[in-house]
């Protein structure tokens, strides 16, 4: 009986050392952050965590650690470390999520990771199953495909997309990836449909992003120069430099000029 509450006494000492070591250190690194000395501080978080990685402290000297490695010090695959942690021990679903959404968008953004990019984003489709969010992480995943050159992969992903209920931003997006997609495959012919569809549906957002000098490009690669005169001539308008335009319909007429046989496709 007596060595039974010895053992009790002893574990619930040794659980209020290592709280009382994790908060020193924890205390440590705010010293550390106030003096801009961020490498100490996440040293100093690094050793709270550890000592405890459950506990309220634990959790967060881990938030601190990421939000220092991804913004202050840069080390991205130190901060991806930190969001797995959150990842598995927040107790919060929507930190959760977030910290999910912080490893995904380090791979992709930071460190160009696409595969392991994909891989995280497919994570997260497990996590929230409302429109928006699916097509959001879908899109995240085709544009990595398509980054990867798996055309494919990222048309599959775009198809699911536009069978979802999402707003006209993320439709317009969506088109967008698809008509670049087919561009870098080459496929001028059907590239330049989506984008004309573009221009007629979204107009403000496709002159904001200047959708018109894709489609002048389309156009120019299937030698239908004509087209693509016309369509920069309507874009000279609203373009800055508008020198880039005016070469760029100089160029143009010289090579119609020059092949007055080539084929069109406009309709």
């Amino acid at each position: 009986m007596f060595k039974a509450r010895a053992l009790v006494l002893m574990a619930l000492f040794g659980l209020a050392s290592c709280t009382s070591y994790q908060s020193a250190d924890y205390e440590k690194a705010q010293e550390a952050i106030e003096k801009k000395h961020y490498r100490i501080a996440v040293n100093f978080l690094d050793h709270a965590i550890k000592r405890s990685p459950q506990t309220a402290l634990g959790i967060k000297a881990a938030r601190e650690a990421a939000r220092i490695s991804l913004y202050e010090t840069k080390d991205y695959k130190k901060a991806i470390e930190y969001y797995r942690h959150l990842v598995l021990y927040a107790k919060d679903s929507s930190e959760r999520i977030q910290a999910q959404k912080d490893v995904a968008t380090i791979y992709f953004d930071h460190l160009q990771s696409y595969k392991e990019s994909i891989i995280e984003f497919s994570k997260l489709l497990q996590m929230s199953h409302l429109d928006f969010d699916q097509a959001k992480y879908k899109l995240s995943i085709a544009r990595a495909h398509y980054y990867l050159n798996n055309f494919f992969q990222a048309e599959s992903e775009i198809n699911e997309i536009l069978r979802l209920k999402i707003d006209d931003q993320m439709r317009f997006n969506t088109l967008i990836l698809q008509g670049n997609i087919l561009v870098a495959q080459k496929n001028f012919i059907r590239a330049a449909e989506i984008f004309r569809n573009i221009i007629r549906d979204y107009p403000d957002m496709a002159k904001k992003e200047n959708v018109s000098l894709t489609l002048a490009v389309c156009y120019e690669e299937n030698q239908d120069y004509a087209a693509a005169i016309k369509m920069l001539e309507e874009l000279r308008g609203h373009y800055s430099p508008v020198e880039y335009i005016d070469l760029r319909i100089k160029r143009l007429k010289e090579r119609q000029k020059n092949q007055p046989g080539a084929k069109g496709f406009r309709k």
